[in-house]
């Protein structure tokens, strides 16, 4: 079965998000998403997003690509690049057509001056953080016989809000913190600039620009929350319609019960805005077993994978 590998072209899109559709049913694309998330991505080269043509029409789709622009105080992350998607037509698999994409796309990176491949915790535009372990095993193995291998277990996590209630030892808590001077609030437009300042300082990647972008589109959003020592803002929460987070809190409080509060209040926010359930796109290691603490079960299972280059 005779088929080429070229760059992404304009004229691609309404097929490639059909394939897209097809070969990643867990994580369908709209074709806003598409344009908004890979073709307006600032880093976006069509030198690194890669078609596989076969009888005339997409068969295969490889998106890779590096920092072009700093990323708010994270920077360029020089060295570092990213696979964020690819897949191959049922009907065309096991003709090396993914292995010649990600060939191509490792070439295409490494003359950028990258030396570590991820796939995939790129932000802000990830599709899934990290290959599916169960829907796209086929994938998983695929990338470990081309040399990648795990870096880090991520799970997305959920829970229904139908029986929701914050359980009475942790109200008594909450209640020794807030005479220590720790108190959780709705957002309020007069704690905006410490908010950016506690966030630029502890999270400045990913955390900083959610809260910049939801504030920019609503200066008074009452879907983030956060946690003061006094006046100063020592956490942040958020949520968005049932997706939860990001979320963090400054690590001087850790294992205070500050994380459990903050948490609990946010749900609480969800509940009085209507949300029956909570789903996390991402956790892991010690985030994840607090979260199983407070009643979020597992729902899917992914890794990042990355390969080195000398």
């Amino acid at each position: 079965m005779a088929y080429t590998i070229r760059p992404y072209d304009a004229e691609d899109e309404e097929r490639v998000v059909e394939l897209w559709n097809m070969c990643l049913p867990r994580d369908e694309i709209s074709t806003n998403a598409f344009r908004r998330k890979i073709i307006l991505d600032p880093n976006f080269d069509q030198r690194g997003c890669l078609v596989a043509v076969g009888d005339d029409r997409p068969v295969g789709f490889l998106l890779s690509l590096s920092r072009r622009y700093p990323y708010f105080d994270v920077g360029l992350e020089p060295g570092r690049g990213w696979i964020t998607a690819f897949f191959v037509h049922p009907e065309w698999r096991r003709q090396d057509i993914a292995t010649t994409m990600v060939r191509q796309a490792e070439a295409f990176l490494c003359k950028e001056g990258i030396r570590e491949i991820h796939v995939s915790d790129y932000t802000p535009n990830y599709f899934i953080p990290g290959v599916d372990l169960d829907a796209y095993a086929d994938g998983h193995a695929f990338l470990k016989t081309c040399g990648y291998a795990k870096h880090q277990s991520v799970y997305s996590m959920g829970r229904p809000l139908m029986d929701f209630s914050i359980p009475e030892e942790m109200n008594e808590r909450f209640r020794q913190l807030e005479k220590a001077g720790l108190r959780v609030e709705v957002f309020h437009p007069s704690l905006t600039l410490r908010l950016l300042e506690f966030l630029r300082r502890n999270y400045p990647g990913d955390l900083f620009r959610v809260a910049l972008e939801r504030l920019k589109e609503n200066p008074e959003c009452d879907e983030i929350l956060v946690a003061l020592k006094d006046h100063d803002v020592v956490g942040f929460s958020h949520f968005m319609d049932e997706r939860f987070g990001p979320f963090g809190i400054d690590e001087a409080y850790a294992g205070r019960g500050l994380g459990p509060m903050l948490y609990y209040h946010t749900v609480e926010q969800m509940r009085k805005k209507g949300k029956y359930n909570l789903w996390l796109a991402w956790t892991t290691g010690r985030a994840k077993d607090f979260y199983h603490k407070v009643g979020l079960k597992v729902l899917r299972r992914h890794e990042i994978m990355k390969k080195s280059f000398d």
